[in-house]
């Protein structure tokens, strides 16, 4: 068989399979969305013990392979594809491939639009979008969730500062929380920007900045500490 020459550059054939590829992908994941639904309906009128042995012979589909299908339905399509009917265009989620659908699962329902609209997952490849989803769960347990249980004590009067000093902090505080969150946002970027190039790398930077935060987070938690003393008054007990 002789070889065609191409008139196109290597570059142009690659956009061409990566265009023929995305739109494949975005149509497993409509499929899928199809499958999912027609599983669901299916479960809902099979009698109670046969679900599994109707999978096996009618569909071949393991109950694991089932059970996904079906979720990717529940998150994806239950509101908007009706029987018979193909995800409609206005749909927020149909611009989304198989790929990134699956990375999205990691993410609660709840959470996921706000998510979506902080970033721009449909022109994010799966690497980067799973690099985004890892950070956002990593921000997440920095964030400690603290519990104040209220006891009954008897108040002290506080001096209060005047109005000018206390706006002098708030404004002083205001700066440097500032240069804390603009700072945490350029190391995050640099985190993504770093894995693409050295996975390796980008792990022992982001460990020690975990490090780092985590005793800032640990430090925050009572500040400035409670000041203690170990003198011990002893008092003459008549003998």
């Amino acid at each position: 068989m002789s070889v065609v020459l191409s008139a196109r550059t290597s570059a142009q054939i690659a956009s061409e399979i990566n265009l023929i590829k995305c739109r494949t992908d975005k149509i497993i994941l409509q499929n899928c969305v199809q499958i999912g639904r027609c599983l669901t309906e299916a479960k809902a009128v099979l009698p109670y013990g046969e679900w599994g042995k109707w999978l096996k012979e009618e569909v071949s589909y393991s109950q694991r392979t089932a059970e996904h299908l079906m979720r990717i339905y529940r998150e994806f399509g239950s509101k908007l594809a009706s029987p018979g009917e193909d995800l409609p265009d206005s749909n927020p989620d149909s611009n989304l491939s198989f790929s990134q659908a699956v990375v999205l699962l990691g993410i609660p329902a709840e959470e996921r639009e706000e998510f979506m609209a902080c970033h721009d997952v449909e022109n994010m490849s799966k690497r980067e979008l799973q690099a985004a989803v890892q950070e956002k769960k990593q921000r997440e347990e920095l964030v400690p969730i603290v519990r104040v249980t209220q006891k009954l004590r008897k108040i002290q009067p506080k001096t209060v500062l005047p109005t000018a000093e206390n706006r002098k902090y708030d404004e002083q505080f205001a700066l440097h929380r500032d240069n804390m969150l603009s700072a945490y946002n350029e190391l995050l970027k640099t985190l993504v920007a770093q894995s693409r190039i050295d996975t390796a790398r980008k792990e022992v930077n982001r460990k020690k900045a975990l490090e780092i935060a985590t005793n800032m987070v640990k430090t925050l938690q009572e500040y400035p500490p409670a000041i203690r003393t170990n003198m011990d008054i002893e008092t003459d007990n008549p003998g």
